[in-house]
């Protein structure tokens, strides 16, 4: 029988900024619903549950990344503007649960240094792992540790850049609901080869989850597959932990293992799906640079439908992070990196690069081949062609020629430039800083101004131009 998936809606709530959160999930519909669908919308849980008092997010950030070949630590590698580890955090801090601790190993001080730069003020808790035994040692690192862990422990994997603030909501709104064990995030995959299986009764409940090297045929045939993120009870998991034995072949503990302890103690997961590309990890640098085209794809799409006009998603790249007013259109091979803002009305590229700290007026351009860097920009000014502004800041009605390039740098420090409103920049000039250009002056077309130019003069910098009439005949007499 043809399986099909249905899609509904849910209100998740509110995130950290007071926004409406909502997630489309999809369940599945047949005769073998059973065999090939999550279904946690329809589970029925009898049970008396208890209340559950608060989340606690455990995130497991202990792996070496070998495959990445890199002296940083895997969950590092950023994904459209911020680390993997960070798309985790944030996940969950927006989704309301700030009591975090991160697993760490061999990494730990390069995650505690990431954390006390991007996270001050903010308590999250890291705990080692001192040998990699599994996934299950991993957590069981946390409670030995005897972390203030709250009732409900979600537990993730800090290279899963993808998860979104929703989905971890909507999680966390399934197993206050549904669930007197724990849930867990499935998905369903046409094809299934590579990942754990989930094996469920007839209710839907989880019975086990079998890595794919141990799946039998019938359980091959499987199509939902293991998404790796828990929210467990903490008496269940404190409870089961310590009975999972360890893997002979890998000399590891893994806490799938857990699925089918809590089956047997009649506290069940709770199969609940999420979108599948939220749930993969990161192990390697083509799935790293994959994870950040999908990234990409979302934050272009949400410009679009607040009135930004992209010409071509396959080749702008906008990280997160980034603010641009309406009617504002972005060309080809354009890089607009984190944190920076574009008024309304502009044009953006082609092949522009807009670098943290520059703040673009209102029907501004920035044209092709042109760098702008910590630098604000005002209204109605034009960047057009070939030219670099950083730490620069550039008023309202000015034109910058072809060329131009703020020299700010001495070798020491970073130096200022600023140019005022309704100054004129003939092309190919230099402005070496500090330096200020007063309103409505003009610079003259290979300018090197070293000097600051008062309001409405023009200043011309670079070697009189002589000519020498006939001299080429000449020189050709003498030969």
């Amino acid at each position: 029988m043809k399986k099909t998936r249905n899609n509904e809606k849910f209100k998740v709530g509110k995130n950290a900024l007071g926004k409406d959160m909502e997630i489309d999930v999809a369940f599945f519909s047949g005769k073998e619903r059973a065999e090939n669908a999550a279904g946690a919308a329809a589970v029925k849980n009898e049970k008396t549950m208890k209340p559950v008092n608060g989340i606690s997010a455990v995130i497991l950030a202990a792996g070496k990344g070998t495959r990445m070949k890199s002296d940083k630590t895997k969950v590092l590698h950023e994904v459209s503007g911020k680390p993997m580890l960070a798309h985790v955090i944030d996940a969950c801090l927006e989704a309301q649960v700030s009591d975090i601790t991160v697993v760490a190993g061999a990494n730990m001080q390069q995650l505690k240094s990431f954390a006390a730069a991007r996270y001050n003020g903010i308590n999250i808790r890291f705990v080692l792992q001192k040998e990699q035994l599994g996934t299950a040692d991993a957590v069981s690192s946390v409670i030995k540790a005897k972390i203030p862990l709250k009732d409900g422990v979600m537990i993730l994997s800090g290279d899963t850049p993808l998860i979104t603030p929703d989905t971890v909501s909507f999680l966390i709104k399934m197993f206050t609901k549904k669930s007197d064990g724990g849930i867990i995030g499935v998905s369903f995959a046409e094809n299934p080869a590579g990942y754990g299986r989930i094996v469920r009764n007839s209710e839907d409940y989880v019975m086990r989850i079998v890595e794919d090297k141990d799946a039998n045929d019938r359980e091959k045939t499987i199509k939902v597959i293991n998404g790796g993120i828990y929210i467990i009870r903490k008496d269940s998991l404190e409870r089961n932990l310590g009975k999972i034995k360890v893997n002979k072949a890998k000399g590891e503990y893994y806490l799938t293992d857990i699925a089918a302890l809590m089956y047997a103690e009649d506290r069940p997961l709770v199969p609940v799906d999420v979108p599948y590309r939220e749930l993969a990890g990161v192990n390697s640098r083509a799935q790293l640079a994959e994870a950040a085209k999908i990234r990409n794809k979302k934050v272009l799409e949400k410009l679009s439908e607040n009135g930004i006009t992209i010409v071509d998603f396959d080749t702008v790249y906008i990280e997160e992070g980034v603010e641009i007013g309406s009617d504002t259109t972005v060309h080809p091979f354009t890089v607009i990196k984190a944190g920076v803002k574009i008024g309304t009305g502009c044009s953006i590229g082609p092949s522009a690069h807009l670098r943290q700290g520059a703040v673009i007026g209102n029907n501004c351009k920035i044209g092709n081949f042109v760098e702008v860097k910590n630098s604000t920009i005002g209204n109605n000014t034009n960047v057009a062609h070939l030219s670099y502004i950083g730490d620069s800041e550039i008023g309202s009605n000015v034109n910058i020629g072809a060329g131009t390039i703020t020299a700010n740098y001495d070798g020491v420090k970073k130096n200022k430039t600023v140019i005022l409103d309704g100054a004129y920049v003939g092309s190919n000039s230099v402005f070496v800083a500090p330096v200020k250009i007063g309103k409505n002056a003009v610079i003259g077309a290979g300018s090197v101004i070293t000097e600051n130019v008062p309001d409405d003069s023009l200043a011309i910098a670079r070697p009189r131009q002589e000519t020498k009439t006939g001299w080429v005949k000449k020189r050709r007499k003498t030969k």
